[in-house]
């Protein structure tokens, strides 16, 4: 064997290594800024100690693969299965036990009486609906909540594609230890009573399969004004305080932009707040801070027509991933709306 043909070899039986994807690496990029280190919890869930115990690496794999839609959790459709695998890998180490495999065999019950029994017993935590009673996701470290850690929405199409029945039905059995999830088995709850409540919950599937697709939004509202830039300000104004909004301080597009005897005077801003709304939506979301407050701009064009821009806060809020916040956000919406409406009647 010559050299040539041995460097060779041993760089093709070296290259598996080297392409291996970093599991750590990869979780420190994707997973950490909400999971933070080592899976202590912040905007997402707890994934370290005990609360790995009873997931498989299937559950976690499907988790990060689906993600939680309408929830904070995304889902990685990008990643390779060998990079999600190097991620379950790392996650998993620090189990300290081996992971559990739960069968494929779907649970037969009866979903009527499931139903009964799930308002009965689980719809204080996660809703009547399956959506969860807690406001936004993850750990409560900054406020108090109902909650310290949100139930999940078992409605969730992320969570029902990931969840084998026979893990719920072990769940709802034996509870989720370091969480207030009770054991049913101290309740003197049947096997038969087991398997209806997880037909119920496997029932969430198929309405999420009966949903229509909502419309594309744009991100950005345009109307136009039938009045003059100033008589367009001035009732946006008025307007504002009858809708009961916080008006701040004029702001000019190009202010901080252009000198001060350079700026379009022709441009300008007005930010508002509705503070009820806004604490609502900033309990379940931190996050939406970034967004607000809502503004909506006032424009005079060259042609003199006057023209409003808005932001969609429905289109906004989707980067969220979040359902509650999307109805709220719906609430705001049809508030800025009905401004857009008298300001320009």
């Amino acid at each position: 064997m010559t050299r040539i043909t041995a460097l060779i070899l041993l760089l093709l039986l070296a290259a598996p290594a080297w392409s291996a994807p970093d599991g750590e690496q990869l979780y420190t990029r994707h997973c950490s800024v909400c999971h933070n280190d080592k899976g202590m919890g912040g905007i997402g869930l707890p994934l370290s100690g005990e609360k790995l115990e009873h997931f498989s690496r299937d559950y976690i794999f499907k988790t990060i693969r689906n993600g939680r839609p309408g929830r904070v959790m995304p889902p990685f459709v990008k990643l390779s299965d060998a990079q999600v695998d190097a991620i379950v890998d790392y996650i998993m180490s620090w189990r300290k036990t081996p992971p559990q495999n739960w069968p494929d065999t779907p649970v037969k019950g009866d979903p009527a009486n499931g139903e009964r029994l799930f308002k009965e017993k689980c719809a204080a935590c996660h809703g009547e609906d399956g959506k969860s009673n807690g406001l936004g996701t993850g750990v409560t470290l900054s406020r108090e909540r109902k909650f310290k850690v949100v139930p999940p929405a078992l409605n969730n199409i992320g969570f029902l594609r990931s969840a084998k029945d026979s893990w719920i039905r072990y769940t709802i059995r034996n509870g989720r230890p370091g969480t207030i999830m009770p054991s049913q088995k101290d309740f003197g709850i049947s096997d038969s009573e087991l398997n209806d409540l997880v037909s119920y919950i496997r029932q969430f599937e198929q309405k999420h399969n009966e949903k229509p697709k909502p419309e594309q939004e744009p991100p950005t509202l345009v109307f136009d004004s039938p009045y003059d830039f100033v008589t367009t300000v001035t009732n946006l104004k008025e307007t504002l305080k009858g809708l009961n909004f916080r008006y701040f301080p004029d702001r000019y597009m190009e202010m901080g932009l252009a000198p001060d005897d350079q700026i379009n005077k022709k441009q300008l801003s007005l930010r508002f707040c509705n503070f009820n709304l806004l604490y609502k939506m900033i309990n379940i979301e931190p996050r939406m801070g970034v967004i607000l407050p809502c503004r909506v701009t006032v424009v005079e064009e060259k042609d003199g027509s006057v023209k409003l821009y808005l932001m969609n806060m429905k289109v906004a809020t989707q980067l969220f991933n979040n359902e509650q916040l999307s109805e709220l956000a719906q609430q705001m919406h049809d508030s800025l709306m009905e401004l857009i409406e008298e300001a320009t009647l």
